[in-house]
């Protein structure tokens, strides 16, 4: 850093100032050490801020050199802010013309409300009055407002009966270092990032002689501590700065404290350690070198496109410190799917870099127990709004968990449901490849231990755990997911972020229709050239139901020239196959909200119009009683029991079945289709049906290879006038 660096001074140069460096809460201590290693000792610590008195050198030094900060302010005026008028006069009260000229640009930052300034915006508004009639009157010109890069920017902030005003000498939120694109993934900040390195440890005369990221997304982390080793000034980069547009702004001191920061920079060939990243994400390693390649760090920081526990990195330098940023997991079901992940890691880094440390942010302590090293120390952050901790723990014998250096890799029960999902993807890769199917189910208790359905979709892996007998102890259920769900990532090449986890009872029904979560997860995927929009995350099911995969290929090669009817509909996937398969038209009726605006979103996606592929949202057993249209091609899944309060009674599929399907059966041609399907494992169709029907069982051909091993997941029927 530059605390010795020659600068000669001017006399105003060296009049005190008072200053505000804010940086992100938990790392205040930090921020303080940084400015005592530049020499800046006046301080005073605040939340999430630190108060500094200093000159014009020792703010420029703070701006170039902090890596921590997030914003350099400078207070004007502190008063009494009880009605809009006492705003205005407290901001003409200050002297403006010492600080800019009447033809510069200003942008007012409001921050906070009171019963007086209900708005921020008006704050801003009175604000920039204020400071416009200052100059009118003296100069007879004034300010305007330019909102991205002002001369001079100015914040407001309001907290009860006080104002504080201040120039925002750094003008922007210093974490912007400039090798980051704007729009481009923005995860980890780089302050925020900086701040834990240091935390850690980690700086240009540090013990470490590694550092590893094993998820490093966009590389916030590498280039951070590259910068550092670098000895390359965080501000060095920037271009705008809030006291560039200050009237007391010395351009020629700035630049001198420039020059000399890049004599004091080290040279790459240099340096004595490494840095190293992975991420299974090819998004985030395109991120990453970019990054890296416009920080000018290309050769210094190497990223590779792999799992960690896969990558043969380069451990030959020690002591090594991993920093790592895991995904933290939304709900219960997605943490549960990234134990496995977390237990991977903590034992990764044991099998490693012993002797050396882990730092891990997690907003999860649940996940952050898993790791099987005792944490040494931990530091509340916030990270994009969420509250975090950062653990710190030493990969050291004296903190590793009882057992955990036994623990290393995947549990013999892990193990043998590896093998099992290798074997059956093997056994289903040829005719996946032949039908181009990307939604498919991989497994289905196979192993009765390991009680749970796993489907693919793409790159997603969707477990649902069927509820396991009263006898089974709930631990060591819990213990047996927990190797399903961690066993998946390696067996199927899918990352344990696209592991989605829910836990339902083995019937269907009612439930099946339940809300589980209130935010949107949505992908669309495609079968037999339709697509659809499936949501893996929200619901307990997803929106296509995988086993009936052969009856929507059914339906559409029947479909051409008739017309359809869907009952009991869902999200009217077996309409997009009918019109796929050039029906004249379909009608898709189902009573739920949801489900038949979902329909109407699947019709749109695959180019449907209105007019001939329409929705009604009803009761099917009122709308048969109550329709007289006439259908070439009806298709009935009906659940196995509903209780509605849409209903007018109660659906209980083996008693109403009959009804329901006369129903049907009198809205059919005389040379028509009825597909009528359920998924009640005990359900018997009654032998009275054959009487006035024509009936075929068409259950085993309308089951696909990846429902062979269960083959009760549905059954099915073909019926047709006599």
């Amino acid at each position: 850093m530059t605390q010795n660096s020659e600068v000669t001074p001017s006399d105003a140069s060296v009049q005190p100032i008072s200053l505000e460096l804010t940086c992100p809460i938990g790392l205040e201590n930090i921020l303080e050490k940084e400015l005592h290693d530049l020499g800046l000792t006046e301080t005073r610590l605040g939340e999430a801020q630190v108060k500094l008195t200093t000159d014009l050198r020792g703010m420029y030094l703070a701006c170039l050199w902090s890596r921590v900060a997030t914003r350099v302010m400078m207070p004007l005026a502190t008063f009494k802010v009880t009605t809009a008028d006492e705003l205005y006069q407290g901001v003409a009260a200050i002297d403006w013309s010492l600080h800019m000229h009447a033809d510069n640009t200003i942008a007012i930052d409001c921050h906070g409300t009171n019963n007086a300034i209900r708005n921020t915006q008006f704050g801003a508004v009175r604000t920039k009055d204020a400071i416009a009639d200052f100059f009118t009157k003296r100069t007879g010109r004034r300010p305007n407002v330019e909102k991205q890069t002002p001369d001079l920017r100015i914040a407001l902030k309001i907290k009860r009966d006080q104002a504080v005003l201040s120039l925002d000498m750094s003008g922007e939120s210093m974490h912007r270092r400039g090798y980051r694109q704007q729009g481009a993934m923005a995860p980890l900040k780089e302050n925020l990032a900086a701040g834990l390195l240091l935390r850690a440890g980690w700086s240009k005369d540090s013990k470490f002689q590694q550092l590893v990221d094993p998820m490093c997304g966009s590389a916030t982390f590498l280039v951070e501590a590259a910068l550092i080793s670098l000895n390359i000034a965080p501000g060095a980069r920037r271009q705008y700065w809030g006291f560039k547009g200050w009237k007391q702004h010395d351009h020629r001191m700035w630049q001198q404290l420039n020059d000399v920061a890049k004599n004091e920079r080290v040279a790459p060939e240099d340096l004595t350690v490494s840095f190293q990243g992975t991420d299974r994400e090819q998004k985030a390693i395109a991120a990453a070198r970019e990054n890296i390649k416009r920080a000018g760090l290309v050769g210094v920081i190497d990223v590779q496109m792999s799992a960690f526990q896969q990558h043969e990195f380069n451990w030959d330098k020690r002591p090594t410190l991993i920093m790592v940023n895991p995904p933290y997991g939304e709900r219960l079901g997605d943490e549960m799917a990234l134990v496995a992940l977390y237990r991977q890691l903590g034992d990764w880094a044991i099998e490693h870099a012993m002797e050396g440390e882990m730092m891990l942010l997690t907003s999860s302590e649940n996940l952050a127990r898993q790791i099987p090293i005792r944490p040494e120390k931990s530091t509340r952050v916030l990270n994009g709004g969420l509250e975090c901790r950062a653990y710190r723990f030493p990969i050291a014998d004296s903190h590793i968990k009882a057992g955990s250096r036994e623990q290393v890799g995947l549990s013999s029960g892990a193990q043998m449901v590896v093998n099992r999902l290798q074997k059956n993807q093997k056994k289903l890769r040829k005719w996946l490849d032949r039908e181009k199917i990307t939604c498919y189910r991989v497994y289905d208790a196979d192993m009765p231990e390991y009680s749970a359905a796993i489907d693919i979709y793409g790159d997603w892996a969707h477990v649902q755990e069927y509820q396991a007998p009263k006898s089974v102890d709930e631990n060591k259920a819990q213990q047996r997911l927990f190797e399903l769900v961690s066993a998946i990532p390696m067996a199927l090449n899918i990352p344990e972020t696209n592991v989605v986890v829910k836990q339902r009872l083995r019937q269907s029904g009612k439930n099946q229709y339940e809300k589980v979560d209130q935010q949107q997860h949505e992908m669309i995927v495609e079968e037999h050239g339709c697509d659809f929009i499936v949501n893996l995350k929200d619901y307990l099911d997803t929106g296509l139901f995988l086993d009936h995969r052969p009856v929507r290929k059914l339906i559409q090669d029947k479909a051409n020239g008739a017309r359809f009817l869907n009952l009991f509909c869902y999200t009217a996937s077996a309409s997009v196959h009918a019109g796929q398969g050039g029906a004249k038209s379909t009608l898709s009726v189902d009573m739920s909200n949801t489900y038949t605006e979902w329909s109407r979103r699947n019709l749109e996606l695959n180019e449907f119009s209105e007019r001939d592929h329409k929705i009604v949202r009803a009761d099917c057993f009122e709308w048969l009683r109550n329709s007289e249209d006439e259908f070439d091609l009806i298709f009935m899944d009906p659940p196995t029991f509903s209780n509605s309060k849409k209903m007018a009674g109660v659906l209980d599929i083996q008693r109403d079945h009959v009804d329901l399907i006369d129903l049907a059966m009198a809205r059919l041609h005389k040379d028509g289709e009825l597909i009528f399907s359920n998924n009640y494992r005990r359900f018997e169709l009654d032998p009275a049906l054959s009487e006035r029907y024509e009936v075929q069982d068409i259950t085993r051909q309308s089951l696909d290879p990846d429902f062979e091993r269960n083959q009760k997941i549905h059954q099915c029927w073909i019926l047709r006038h006599k």
